[in-house]
Order: structure tokens, then C-alpha cells, then sequence
């Protein structure tokens, strides 16, 4: 190893170092590996150019601590058999502190994702569906996700710079909304520590020469930093009770290049680049309120103009000349940004337009054609294939790429985040062009552009807007799954692969149920026009389900709905978004009661089993939850005032061997909460999820009779909690949010293990739980 001389070339002792390593793995992933083998295998494999799932094996892959596959991968390319480690590298970024179990489940459940999309389970043998140390069972799954996360944020990046070194490092500077600024290698790895301002957020990073950048923040103040050393080296402007609106470089044509420091009340300040002391220079008057900035590049010996948006407006000024006013946008200015062009620069608003101008005249000369749907929030110019380029960032979740002197677009839109980019940069040190989004869901992506407008865009699954599963209940002769997004609804056979069209009109469903009636098994749709649809199942032919009839009353669609049995009837609990709760009879198709308690929405419904009968539970976005009793109405009993910041979701725990019924309620402060059912008391400490609100909410024992809990929710993690220890069991990680949990709960006695399926963004799928070793 000291002496790479001694071998033909540097990667033979990789390759051979890999190898050998390779073969000290053992094969049960459970046994926990050398800690040479977890942090380094698989950067010799990579050296070695042999990066594939014979030299790094799958039994290392949970304890791998380099955490730089997913670089890794990048860099070397395609390779042969690399399935396991494209698994790994899609949820890598989000395992972080995940035990060595939770780590391996994820892995199965995202390698059957990856490699066994919409498979049958009958053509998947039982010995391969297995893996030692998983909590899983993968059954089966329709999941698509995007590989370029570069990394994951705990809090919301707002801000985004690229910066050269002086000793040639490329990085990656972050700010986001509690005043801290990051700073990252381009492939994703943290660089150095963070920096604390330990003020508002950081909105605008401006980089300088000499390993040096400027933030400004929400508290009115600007700093300036030390890249290399981490530190904080002056605060040359503070003002309270406002906020910095703009950052950028302007260089007169006959003075010194300066920083100038905009604010919300619309006043300029200029500061020294070497001594960061406040310079007298001429500068423009402006209106007081929030003003937008960058310096536009002119012809050599002209110097700069500055391009300020406030509102609607958009202005070009010269020292000692007039400001040149644009013509009005239709909407709020977001972002303005100067192109390489001398004396261009281009615009975007929250109505969607993206205009390009010339500085000189003030005139428009493209605009971008057609316009993208909704705002657009911000924008980053770059070179693509030879030509002068724009990207924009939109509300509607995508990147879209235009041309800046013809406004055309190129390629279709560049989708993956699951929630809008706020901030972009281009990436440098790389010989393609790249860009990196920081979005709403807290991850920073990485975009490849060259070629893009030639290339077919990826296929991306639409988010699944509603799934279930049938309980034991339902007489189906294998498992079925429900499944709807934005382009339809259908039914899947998870035994032989097969499905069928819900022939359900335009409207997307919103919610689904389960129910027998008169032995007849029924699937309950809701729909984005507030109906709810009834359909009979056709199990013997497996042809399309029939329609049964229309419920009709919601004055806005349903968001939950649980179907249970009274006596000899087969009733439908509903809760919609007009703040109501509904009771049904799906015998009868009529409804039976309204209740109107809730202030707000009503998110989730859940039923409780009582010696005395059922109860329906509701949560509502106005932080309580609801019992209902079908027969009388109200129980009689208070709300449940569950302190979560609102309540997303419910799940009921029903008494077994003198236990106390309990009800599990979800919330927007990332906490699950217990409640006695008989006294509406909290029962025990909170369990606490720690990535996020949980939206999703469902409950089940294991074939031991052990309560559990399992929650999800925007994260992409799935915890589940034993309910009478009190303890955190698993967290399997899928990288994507997730809105909707199901089970398939067992008869009675438990003699399966359950069966969970989770949907969200990137699609469905289904799995077997196995708790028992806990």
C-alpha cells in the first residue's frame, strides 16, 4: 500500500485490496463487520473500478459509515450487478443515525422496490423474499424514485452559493430558516462544521475572493466568513426591524467593486469588499419597500448596471444616469438574475412569466413560451450545450430549463422534489453543466443538463392520492391493493401481477374503504367532487368491479372514511374537509347522521371496538379528537384536546386481556400520542418521531398479541413503537414522504404476521412485518 509503484497501475491494489476485503465479509448482515471494511470497501472497490455487489457485499452495506456510496456510484458509472448498491445509495442520505436493523429493512424493502416493480408474487420465489436480520417481507410494490439526492437537510434550505477556494476546492454553501449556513462538498459529504448566526433566517450567501462570503438574514443583519476556517470574521451592518431583501457585487465603471446590501425598507448600503466598512458612492433612491438586486455584467469599459425589482417593478440603473424602468409584471418579482451576456438579464414573477431583458433599453427580448404553471420562486443562469440558458424554479415542484435568447424551452421539466424549490446554483468544477435545488422537502438535488434537451424526460410516478388493503374481513381470494393517483385508480392482484381499471370518471379519489354487505364485497371511493362511489367486487373473474350506487352530501371531499359493522348492519363513517363527520348505511345507501363538531377539517377517521359497541373516533385539524357514538350521536364525552399543534391522524388500540382500549393520535409536532379511551387521560409519555409531522397513523399486534403502533409521515420513515414497552422497535427509511399507511389485520386468534402497505410520492408498496425477535 505505501509504495503504488510497485503494481502496474494504482487501481490493481484496489482492486486486489477490494477483493480481499470482500472475502472477510461475512455472509449474515446481522454480524456486525471490521470498521476498515464499513468505512473503506467500497471506496477501494470504487478506486479498483470494481464498485459492484460482488466486492461490496450486502451483509456491509447496513453498517457502511463512508457515506459516499451514492457518490461513489457517480463517479464510477454503470457497472455490473450493482442492484444492491443502488438500494443502498437511494436511502443513504436519510438512514443517518438508523440502527443496523432498521438499516437492513430498508435496504430489502428499497432493493424489491428497485428491482421487483409491479412483480406477482407467485413469480417471486419464497426463498428470495426472505433476507436474514430484515423485520420484512417485501410482497409486493409500484415505486419509482428519483437517484440525484445530494443531500438531506433537518431544517428548511433557503439560500444557496457555490464558491472556489483558494486552494481549489469546489463547495456547496447553505442557508437555511434558523440561521444556520452549511457548507458541503459537491457530492453531497458535509464540509467542516455549521455556522451559527443564531438570528433569522439566511435568505441571501453572496461568495468572495480570498475564501470569504456574505450572508444576509431575516434579522437585518450581514456577516461576513472565513470559508476554510469556519468563522465568523465581521458584522459590518445590523438593522433591526427589518430584513435583508438583496446581496450582490456591483462594480462602477469608474470606482472600486463593492458589496451592495439592500433591505426591506428599500435602503442601499454599500460596503468596502477588503475592509467591509460602509463606502460613500452614488446610489439610487427607492421606493420603501423590499428591494430584489444583482449587478449586471456591461461591455468591458462600462462597468456595471444594477437591476432592482421592488414589487412589480423592475428598474436598470447606471451611476449618473437615469433609472430605466421595465414595463410592470403582472405579478410580484421573486428573483432577478444576470446573464453572461454583457448587459442582459432576466426576470421571473409569481404569475409564472420569466422575461428576458436587455439592461440599455429596459425592453423585454423573449419571454419564456409557455409560461410554467404557477409561480416562480427562483432562477440560475448557465451555460447548457453551447447555449445561453436559464433554469427556473416553480411551485409546482419542478426545474425547468429555457433558452435565454429565444425563450423556448429545453426539455421537459425536471421533476423529483416533492415539495417547491426555493434556492438554485449552478455547480461548478465539473465539465457538464449542473445545477443544485434546495426544496421545500429538505433535500438538496443535483440536476444534469447536459443533453437535456435532446434526451426523453424520466417517466416519474404520479403521488398516490389514496391506497388501502382489504382486512381478513373481506372475503378476497388473494391480496388485493387499491391504489389511485392523478391518472386513475386500480386494483391490484398481488398474487399473479394482474389489475383492473376502476372506471371512476376524471375526478381523483381522495380516500378509500372496505366493507361486506350481505356477504358481497364492496370497495368505497371517495372523490375529488365530494361523492363517494360504491363498487362490487367481482373476485371470481377478475373483471372490472361494478358500480353499486353514489353517496352524496359532503360539500367537500372526503379526506377519511372507515366501514364497520352494527348488529346486522354494515355502516360507513366519512370525514371531509367541511368539517363534518357523516354516519351511512351502506345496506340502505342513505345517510344516517351529521355531526358538525369539529371547527375545521376533519383529517382521519378510525373506529373503536367496545364492549358496548363501536365508536367512531375523528380527528380534526383543529387539534382535537372527536368520539361519536353511531347510535346516540356525540358519546357524551369532552374532546380530546391532544396539544400536537393539530392532529393529522388516528389509530385505535383495541383492550385485549384486560387491557384499556386506547386511541393514538398524530400531529403536527412529529409526536404520537396515547389516550385512554374510558377517561380521555393521556396514557404515558409521547412518542416522538423526530423528521416531521405524522400524517399517517395505523395500529396492529404481532402474531404474539404485542400492540404496536407504526406512524409516518412527509420524512419518508416509517417508525413503529411497541405500545406496552414503550419502545421504539424500527424505522424503515424509504427516502420519499409519505401520506397513507394500511394494514391487513389478522382474525383472530393472530396466527399471521400483518401486512402493512405504505404510499406516498413515489408510489405503493406492500410488505409483511416480522417484530417478533424484539
Amino acid at each position: 500500500m505505501s509504495d503504488a509503484k510497485a503494481w502496474a497501475a494504482a487501481d490493481d491494489a484496489h482492486r486486489l485490496i477490494a477483493k480481499a476485503l470482500a472475502g472477510l465479509v461475512a455472509e449474515d448482515p446481522t454480524i456486525p463487520p471490521h470498521p476498515y471494511l464499513s468505512r473503506h470497501l467500497a471506496d477501494h472497490a470504487a478506486r479498483g473500478n470494481v464498485l459492484d455487489d460482488a466486492h461490496v457485499p450486502l451483509a456491509v452495506l447496513p453498517w457502511e459509515s463512508s457515506k459516499n456510496v451514492r457518490t461513489l456510484l457517480r463517479q464510477a458509472g454503470a457497472g455490473q450487478h450493482q442492484d444492491w448498491l443502488e438500494a443502498w445509495a437511494v436511502i443513504e442520505p436519510f438512514v443517518r443515525d438508523a440502527d443496523p436493523d432498521s438499516r437492513l429493512t430498508s435496504l430489502h424493502l428499497a432493493h424489491h422496490a428497485a428491482t421487483r416493480r409491479r412483480t406477482p408474487l407467485a413469480g417471486l420465489p419464497a426463498a428470495r423474499r426472505g433476507l436474514a436480520g430484515s423485520r420484512i417481507t417485501p410482497l409486493w410494490s409500484d415505486w419509482t424514485v428519483p437517484g440525484n439526492v445530494l443531500a438531506v437537510s433537518d431544517i428548511l434550505v433557503e439560500s444557496l452559493a457555490h464558491t472556489t477556494t483558494s486552494d481549489g476546492r469546489n463547495l456547496l454553501i447553505s442557508g437555511d430558516s434558523h440561521g444556520t449556513i452549511r457548507m458541503w462538498e459537491t457530492h453531497g459529504v458535509p464540509f467542516g462544521v455549521p455556522l451559527h448566526t443564531y438570528g433569522g433566517a439566511i435568505q441571501h450567501l453572496l461568495p468572495l475572493q480570498a475564501d470569504l462570503f456574505v450572508s444576509g438574514g431575516t434579522d437585518g443583519a450581514v456577516r461576513v466568513w472565513d470559508t476554510l476556517r469556519g468563522r465568523l470574521l465581521a458584522e459590518p451592518v445590523r438593522r433591526p426591524r427589518t430584513w435583508v431583501s438583496g446581496l450582490t457585487l456591483h462594480t462602477p465603471a469608474d470606482a472600486p467593486q463593492c458589496i451592495l446590501v439592500a433591505h426591506s425598507d428599500g435602503r442601499l448600503t454599500a460596503l468596502d469588499t477588503a475592509t467591509f466598512q460602509p463606502v460613500d458612492t452614488p446610489l439610487p433612491d427607492l421606493d420603501a419597500a423590499p428591494a430584489i438586486l444583482t449587478g449586471i455584467g456591461l461591455a468591458e469599459t462600462d462597468g456595471m448596471a444594477l437591476a432592482i425589482a421592488q414589487g412589480r417593478q423592475v428598474c436598470v440603473w447606471r451611476p449618473g444616469q437615469d433609472v430605466v424602468r421595465t414595463e410592470q409584471h403582472q405579478d410580484e418579482v421573486r428573483a432577478v438574475v444576470d446573464l453572461p451576456v454583457p448587459g442582459r438579464y432576466a426576470t421571473c414573477d409569481d404569475s409564472g412569466h420569466i422575461g428576458f431583458w436587455d439592461a440599455a433599453t429596459g425592453r423585454r427580448t423573449a419571454a419564456a413560451t409557455p409560461s410554467p404553471a404557477g409561480s416562480v420562486i427562483a432562477l440560475a443562469a448557465l451555460l447548457v450545450d453551447g447555449e445561453q440558458a436559464v433554469v427556473s424554479a416553480g411551485i409546482d415542484h419542478t426545474l425547468r430549463v429555457w433558452n435565454a435568447d429565444t425563450g423556448h424551452p429545453i426539455g421537459g421539466a425536471l421533476e423529483g422534489h416533492t415539495a417547491p424549490p426555493l434556492a438554485l446554483t449552478e455547480l461548478p468544477g465539473d465539465s457538464q453543466a449542473l445545477v443544485v435545488s434546495a426544496g421545500a422537502d429538505k433535500t438538496l438535488r443535483r440536476w444534469k443538463l447536459a443533453g437535456h434537451g435532446s434526451r426523453p424526460a424520466r417517466v416519474v410516478r404520479r403521488p398516490v392520492t389514496a391506497a388501502a388493503l382489504p382486512s381478513w374481513a373481506i372475503a378476497a381470494p388473494s391480496l388485493l391493493i387499491a391504489v389511485a393517483d392523478e391518472a386513475g385508480t386500480a386494483l391490484w392482484n398481488a398474487e399473479t401481477g394482474r389489475h383492473v381499471r376502476l372506471p371512476a370518471g376524471e375526478s381523483t379519489v381522495t380516500a378509500f374503504a372496505w366493507a361486506t354487505v350481505c356477504g358481497d364485497p364492496l370497495l368505497l371511493t371517495a372523490h375529488s367532487d365530494a361523492g363517494i362511489r360504491i363498487w362490487s367486487l367481482d373476485a371470481g373473474n377478475g373483471g372490472a368491479p361494478g358500480s353499486r350506487g353514489k353517496l352524496v352530501n359532503h360539500s367537500i371531499p372526503v379526506q377519511a372514511m372507515e366501514a364497520f359493522t352494527d348488529g346486522e348492519r354494515t355502516l360507513l363513517a366519512t370525514g371531509s374537509g367541511d368539517g363534518s363527520v357523516r354516519l351511512w348505511d351502506l345496506g340502505r345507501q342513505r345517510q344516517l347522521a351529521r355531526w358538525d363538531d369539529h371547527m375545521l377539517s376533519v383529517r382521519d377517521i378510525a373506529v373503536l371496538d367496545t364492549e358496548d359497541g363501536a365508536l367512531v373516533v375523528s380527528a380534526g385539524a383543529d387539534g382535537t379528537v372527536r368520539l361519536w357514538d353511531p347510535a346516540t350521536g356525540p358519546s357524551g364525552r369532552p374532546p380530546i384536546h391532544c396539544g400536537q399543534q393539530g392532529v393529522h391522524t388516528v389509530a385505535t388500540v383495541p383492550p385485549r386481556h384486560g387491557e384499556a382500549a386506547l386511541i393514538a393520535s398524530g400531529g403536527e409536532d412529529g409526536t404520537v400520542r396515547l389516550w385512554d379511551a374510558a377517561t380521555l387521560r393521556a396514557a404515558g409519555d409521547r412518542f416522538d418521531a423526530g423528521d416531521g409531522p405524522v400524517t399517517a397513523l395505523v395500529s396492529f399486534r404481532t402474531p404474539a398479541g404485542r400492540p404496536c403502533l407504526a406512524a409516518a409521515g412527509p420524512s419518508g420513515t416509517i417508525h413503529v413503537w411497541d405500545v406496552t414497552a414503550r419502545t421504539h422497535l424500527l424505522r424503515i427509511v424509504t427516502g420519499n414522504p409519505l401520506s397513507t399507511l394500511a394494514i391487513r389485520r389478522t382474525s383472530e386468534p393472530d396466527a399471521e404476521h400483518p401486512v402493512l402497505l405504505a404510499a406516498g410520492t413515489a408510489g405503493v408498496c406492500v410488505f409483511g412485518v416480522h417484530l417478533e425477535r424484539y
